[in-house]
């Protein structure tokens, strides 16, 4: 009979442990989520790109269209 009872004890701690876990894996995850969002919106500026990565250098120059070259052709 102890023997039941302290495996159903320990059951309900490792219940109690796991759902502490997971509530704190989920925040994490959130987390992470809401940074990534934020680095990917500050990308979106050219001036804070440029000095982020190390790759926009290498990229070249940007591609402009010719004045004019807005009208199709037909």
């Amino acid at each position: 009979m102890a023997s039941d009872q302290e495996h159903r004890s320990y059951e309900q701690l490792f219940v109690l442990f796991s759902k502490k876990v997971e509530k704190i894996l989920l925040r994490l995850a959130l987390v992470f989520f809401v940074l990534l969002l934020c680095a990917q919106a500050l990308l979106q500026i050219p001036y804070l790109r440029k000095h982020i990565t190390r790759v926009e250098p290498l990229e070249g120059k940007p591609y402009s269209q010719p004045v004019g070259a807005d009208r199709e052709r037909s």
